[in-house]
């Protein structure tokens, strides 16, 4: 696989991270269709200009070509011009040999002259020297002097060794003991030099402004000397013809320098000095990263003071802040290198990052640093895998306190040694709960610092996930607890009720949290962050997954007042199963009225035991239940006792319906009812016993009425099952078998089109009767 297709993969497993991006992928290929058209446009109006370029320089080249073959044709015609000359004056070549011979004479005499006055004028520039006292912060008043009397003996050395190249070895080691002394001086003097070099911002910024102007006059100066040395060797090389007339006592000014090359020397002082700064400022903070970052600003400081005050001093020919920016830059990723490993901790690899990015946003748009010139990338580009470390790291964070805390929880639900927690409201609660919170908080507050939104929207994923995890695993902690109370009773701890409570509760306190996440964290800490239409998207779905976090606590609450409703209806299985058998029939009560009259009704016995039982459970749920929970499990243990009770007509062995049944119905009724509307909404109560009332109607009633009753029931309970109207009739001891059939097929056949197109597809209690 090609490198190509490797960054095409890496590029899509960035922009598709998690499943929800799945949901994106329109949006990011338009928005990829956009970058590419973007950066095409670019590419061809870079390609213009390169080609424009590439036809400028084709043209001066020729235009070069041209200039030069026209000198090389004026030096060839002068070359012949000064032969024919030479023929032209008689014994020209004595007098050239006697001309070439006086030369020498003066100059021999000339570098007698000079050896004898070095040590005199050496003496005067260890004077100057000395003067100054090599204090670069001083004012160094006699630099230029030194450096033009340095100068003039360094090209008197240059040029005695260059005539003395073709000498004994004797005379050039006599020679160089000569200039000894002054090798020395002149390593003396560039050692100041260099030194002002190292320290260009700190003499600057001691005021020497004067001392930094005369450095770089001779600087300059050597630079164009050096220059011109190297044009004209390189004149001599390409033109052989020319060079072989130039003969060792003929040389041209400047050929027999040495360079001194100061300019290359100046770069790599500029990067000592840097190397230096670093070094000082890594030592003062040894291992305190954080507190090293927060040292850093100097950097763009100096930078700054580079470009604002430095280059007024030297040539703008040096680029001198281009050179600082080099320095400074690969020193610093160097730096950073040092403090991004697999073992960096969260907050500092966030802090590099951001230091990094401030950094580059200064040069760039502050200071005007052309991009391209901050290479290598002080992270080699691994924001985004940096950005991606810090997000997994808090997701890991999270998922391991998560876990820690559920284990304990859990553990406590299920030992129950303790009561739960009870808040000022007396209302149950898990103590872990708050501490959830705080912590996902405190994770999502870490994520904000990042200011960047794909971090926030990972650590809101990852809450999100984790929460729904906590949601799931209560329902089923609750259900497993409740299957083994059922079970064995005996062997289980006590206290389930009250913690299956606290797990309720919690729910909606959790609900209660998560909404106060979306008020106060993503529609206000990170509204701030958002600075486009993919940070506004982001931040939509961060909203919808909690709001999916909150879904799933309501959801989780109710699977608990289910699951709480099913424990009080298992107790009461024994009561149920007395219904509509002979057990089921009671003694009457006789009670005699004001007025003398006497009145027989059932006891009920059964049904008071199934009232006097959640008058138990509704002891602990009053004071300890949520309100909006209580009046929802209010509302389901309604129409599970009436499932029970209706669905017991088809579950009793042995159930039936006679005469004496419809007052031992009344009178249950009578029991139940008011218990139900002591805690909700009587009509609701009412519309709900009307199950019942048809129930009696189809007990007793003829076949019109069972057509009747059926049409009501399917009127009121739309998903009613065709097969309760049966198994009522069925269980009548006034209808024989023949008689039950001949009622369905009138049902079925009255009644075809609400069998077969139900008015509504509403859902009640009804459908649960043969569950």
């Amino acid at each position: 696989m090609g490198e190509s297709a490797e960054s095409a993969i890496s590029s899509l497993a960035d922009l598709l991270r998690y499943p929800d991006d799945l949901a994106k992928i329109s949006s990011i290929k338009e928005r990829l269709v956009r970058d590419k058209a973007a950066i095409d446009l670019q590419l061809k109006s870079g390609v213009q200009t390169q080609l424009d370029i590439a036809k400028n320089g084709l043209k001066n080249l020729l235009d070069a070509k041209t200039l030069v073959g026209a000198l090389s044709n004026e030096l060839v015609n002068l070359h012949t011009f000064c032969a024919q000359a030479e023929k032209m004056v008689p014994g020209f070549s004595q007098i050239n040999r006697v001309s070439k011979v006086r030369r020498n004479f003066m100059a021999v005499e000339d570098v007698i002259r000079n050896l004898q006055e070095l040590p005199a004028k050496l003496n005067q520039i260890e004077a100057l020297i000395d003067a100054d006292g090599k204090d670069i912060f001083g004012p160094m008043t006699n630099f230029l002097t030194i450096h033009y009397e340095l100068s003039r003996l360094r090209d008197f050395r240059d040029q005695a060794m260059f005539q003395a190249a073709r000498s004994s070895e004797d005379a050039k080691r006599t020679l160089q003991k000569y200039f000894t002394r002054l090798d020395n001086v002149i390593q003396e003097f560039d050692d100041i030099v260099l030194d002002i070099a190292q320290n260009l911002l700190e003499v600057l910024r001691e005021g020497n402004s004067s001392l930094i102007v005369r450095w770089a006059k001779v600087i300059d100066l050597e630079e164009r000397l050096d220059t011109k040395v190297k044009i004209l060797k390189s004149a001599s090389e390409s033109h052989m013809e020319l060079a072989r007339h130039l003969s060792m006592n003929s040389q041209p000014t400047g050929m027999t320098r040495a360079l001194r090359n100061y300019d290359d020397r100046l770069t790599e002082c500029i990067k000592l000095g840097a190397k230096d700064v670093f070094r000082n400022c890594v030592s003062t903070f040894p291992d305190d990263p954080s507190t090293l970052l927060d040292n850093l600003y100097w950097v763009t400081r100096d930078i700054l003071f580079a470009k604002t005050d430095l280059t007024k001093c030297v040539p703008a020919s040096w680029k001198i802040t281009n050179r600082f920016v080099a320095a400074y830059h690969q020193e610093l990723y160097v730096l950073f290198k040092s403090l991004v490993s697999k073992d960096t901790e969260a907050g500092l690899l966030l802090k590099v990052v951001r230091w990094s990015q401030k950094y580059n946003d200064t040069l760039v748009k502050e200071l005007k640093i052309p991009r391209e010139q901050l290479t290598p990338p002080l992270l080699d580009g691994q924001e985004e895998e940096i950005l991606g470390d810090y997000m997994r790291l808090i997701c890991r964070k999270v998922d391991e306190w998560m876990t820690n805390l559920q284990k304990t929880e859990y553990n406590e639900f299920i030992e129950r040694v303790q009561a739960p927690d009870v808040d000022p409201e007396s209302k149950y609660g898990l103590a872990n709960t708050p501490i959830v919170f705080q912590m996902l908080n405190q994770q999502i507050n870490v994520g904000i610092d990042s200011d960047e939104i794909r971090v926030v929207a990972g650590v809101i994923h990852e809450c999100k996930r984790q929460l729904l995890v906590r949601q799931q695993k209560w329902i089923s902690v609750v259900r497993d607890e409740i299957q083994k109370s059922n079970s064995a009773m005996d062997e289980v701890p006590g206290g389930l009720l009250e913690y299956c409570i606290a797990v309720a509760n919690d729910q909606v306190r959790g609900a209660d949290y998560t909404e106060n996440i979306i008020t106060r964290q993503i529609n206000v800490n990170v509204d701030v962050l958002v600075h486009s239409d993919d940070d506004r998207n982001a931040q939509t779905r961060m909203v919808q997954e909690l709001e999916d976090a909150m879904d799933g606590f309501i959801a989780t609450a109710k699977s608990c007042v289910l699951e709480m409703i099913g424990m009080v209806m298992f107790d009461l299985q024994p009561s149920f199963a007395n219904l509509f058998k002979n057990s089921w029939y009671t003694p009457p009560v006789t009670t005699t009225a004001p007025d003398g009259t006497i009145t027989s009704t059932p006891a009920s016995l059964v049904i008071q035991e199934v009232v006097r039982t959640f008058e138990e459970y509704n002891s602990e749920l009053t004071e300890h239940f949520n309100p909006d929970l209580f009046q929802i499990y209010i509302d389901d243990l309604l129409e599970a006792t009436l499932v029970s009770y209706l669905s017991a007509i088809s579950k009793n062995k042995g159930a039936s319906l006679s005469a004496r049944s419809l007052d031992q119905i009344k009178s249950d009724v009578a029991i139940m009812y008011p218990f139900f509307t002591t805690f909700t909404d009587s009509e609701h109560v009412e519309s709900q016993f009307s199950g019942i009332e048809i129930f009696m109607g189809l007990a007793s009633s003829d076949k019109i009425g069972a057509i009747e009753g059926f049409r009501a029931l399917k009127e009121n309970f739309p998903d009613a099952p065709l097969k309760f109207v049966e198994d009522v009739l069925r269980a009548r001891e006034d209808l024989d078998s023949k008689s039950v059939k001949e009622y369905m097929e009138a049902v079925r056949s009255e009644c075809a089109s609400l069998i077969m197109n139900p008015t509504t597809d509403r859902r009640t209690y009804m459908s649960r009767l043969y569950v």
